[in-house]
Formats: C-alpha cells, sequence, structure tokens
C-alpha cells in the first residue's frame, strides 16, 4: 500500500470579470491528494492521511477520495475549515499560489492523530507545506521516524513560498527530513529557492550521502534527472501544448511511486540498485505522465487507460 500524507484543499482559479466582481473555478486540489489520485488512477492501492475538514469543501474532499478509490480509513475530520489556494497564472501556464489556511483542518495534525498500521505501507510519502507548518509537520516527522524501518519514504520539498516566505526555514527543513528520506524529488525552482547557485548534481550527491537513495531532480519542459549512488539518468522533455502545469509535478511524483513499484522495488537495496537503464526508463514514464496533466485544465491526472492509449506506459 502507498499512504500519502498531507494536504487536502480547493484551488480557486480566478478571472476578472472587468467590473467589480471576480469568478472562480474551484477544483480539488492539494499536492498530496494529487498524487494520491494519480496512484489511485495508475491503479495502486493508496490510502491518504491527512485533516480534512466537516465544512461543506471538506464533504466534497471526501467524496473525492471515495471516486478515486483511495482508501479513506486513516483520515482525520475535523471541525476546522479547508484550506483554499487562488491560484494565478503566467502566460505559459506557470501557476502562483496564495494560500488562505491559518488552522486549517490539513495543518490541525497532531502526533497524537497518526494511524497505527496492522501492516506498515510499502510507501510513504509526504511533502509540501504540511511537511513544514506546524502542529502537522511535527507529526508527520514523527511518523516517518516511526515507520522508517519499515517503510520507503518519499519527500518531495514543494516550496510554497506564500505560505512561508522565509526560504532558510524551507531549506534547514529539508535538510532535516532528507537523512530519513528513501526517494526525493524536487524540481529545479525549488532548489534555486532553498539552494540558488549550487549545482544540481552537488546537492543530489549531497543527499545521497546523508542517507537518501533516489534523488530525481525535475525540470519542467527540459526533462528530468535521475541520481543513485552507483547510477545517473537524464531524459529530455516531452513537447505538449501547454493548457496549465498545475498538477504537473504531483504526477511525476505519483508516475514515479508507481513506476518504482512496476520495476519491484521493495526495499533501498532496490533502489540502490536501480542501473541506468532502469532509471531512464522509469523517467521517460514520469515525463510522458506528467505531459498529459500539463495538456489539461488544473490537476487532471492520467490514469493508466489514458498512458497505454498514449504509449506512455513504463516498458
Amino acid at each position: 500500500m502507498f499512504l500519502v500524507c498531507g494536504e487536502a484543499l480547493f484551488d480557486l482559479f480566478g478571472s476578472d470579470t472587468g467590473k467589480d466582481s471576480l469568478n472562480f473555478d474551484a477544483r480539488i486540489g492539494g499536492s498530496p491528494l494529487n498524487v494520491a489520485m494519480g496512484l489511485a488512477r495508475m491503479g495502486e492501492d493508496t490510502a491518504f492521511f491527512g485533516g480534512i475538514s466537516k465544512d461543506a469543501l471538506g464533504e466534497k474532499l471526501a467524496q473525492k477520495l471515495k471516486d478515486e478509490g483511495i482508501s479513506d480509513r486513516y483520515v482525520l475530520r475535523t471541525d476546522h475549515l479547508t484550506t483554499l489556494s487562488l491560484v494565478q497564472q503566467s502566460p505559459d501556464g506557470q501557476p502562483a499560489y496564495t494560500f488562505y489556511g491559518v488552522n486549517a483542518a490539513d495543518r490541525m495534525v497532531f502526533e497524537k492523530d497518526l494511524p497505527e498500521f496492522e501492516t506498515s505501507p510499502a510507501f510513504i510519502h509526504i511533502g509540501s507545506y504540511t511537511a513544514l507548518t506546524d502542529p502537522v509537520a511535527s507529526a508527520l516527522k514523527s511518523l516517518i521516524l516511526r515507520e522508517h524501518a519499515r517503510s520507503i519514504i518519499s519527500f518531495d520539498p514543494n516550496i510554497r513560498p506564500t505560505v512561508v516566505a522565509d526560504m532558510e526555514l524551507w531549506r534547514k527543513n529539508t535538510q532535516a527530513i532528507v537523512p530519513h528520506s528513501d526517494v526525493i524529488k524536487v524540481s529545479d525552482e525549488d532548489l534555486d529557492l532553498i539552494a540558488p547557485g549550487e549545482p544540481v548534481d552537488a546537492i543530489a550527491k549531497d543527499w545521497l550521502a546523508e542517507g537518501a537513495k533516489l534523488v530525481v531532480v525535475t525540470r519542467g519542459k527540459d526533462g528530468a534527472s535521475a541520481f543513485t549512488a552507483q547510477s545517473e539518468a537524464n531524459v529530455p522533455g516531452v513537447p505538449v501544448n501547454v493548457i496549465d502545469t498545475v498538477g504537473a509535478g504531483d504526477t511525476f511524483q505519483a508516475a514515479l511511486l508507481s513506476g518504482l513499484n512496476t520495476l519491484g522495488v521493495s526495499g533501498r537495496q532496490n533502489l540502490s540498485d536501480l542501473s541506468s537503464s532502469h532509471l531512464t526508463r522509469l523517467m521517460t514514464f514520469c515525463t510522458r505522465a506528467a505531459a498529459i496533466t500539463c495538456s489539461r485544465r488544473g490537476a487532471d491526472l492520467p490514469t493508466m487507460a489514458d498512458l497505454e492509449k498514449d504509449g506512455s506506459a513504463l516498458k
């Protein structure tokens, strides 16, 4: 089982009417929830752990989990409100987010709320602002420390400056989580924010030396690179008619985890043993999956049928 932990929220895509009002298109989102949806759509056994409100928007989120086939057995329902994310897009489809979520349901999760498992998940994924903002961040860090001996830990820093503007806090938090992570996926944009001017390969090698087994760096339209202690792979981007890039990184993350499962990765040694050929196949699969999402409005992640139809399934 894949356990994805973190925020579930609503993205509000605004359009200016030219008068005294704005129109909003509200879409279900949140990076971890998107990753969970992506995994479920790829046919993986997936559960979600996070705080979801009992308000009207929270009811929509809870129903979405059911509709997508994501297990809600670990979901924490509370009276705190649902986080809203205002999404503004640049002309090339790049999103900028403004979050309204202080003391919201996704952040008000405590260590006492952590789930207990009869069988530990094969993979646990954390990331984005719920890996930084307390109390939920402290709870999630306790979870990965508790389960590290039994589960592969996946981490995506997914920097959100409009949640916490201090990049030094993001950098220190990322560095604190790296030694307890096995798979790290990070964008070049995030690295520019927390480690400006530092070579990507040097950062990857440092993280591998600190305990990570696989580090993946995404470069948007320019593709992605993967690093292990023994191997490396670089793949180009996939040409696509971009509608927007919302959810592209989450699609890549879901494809990465699903792809590792397809390749038979069940432990840390399997990650270390991945060859350059394996990494190239995996990165190609992930970039193609992300390209499909870029061709759609919002975080509409592909199903395995979409990937097979597009010729993008992992081979």
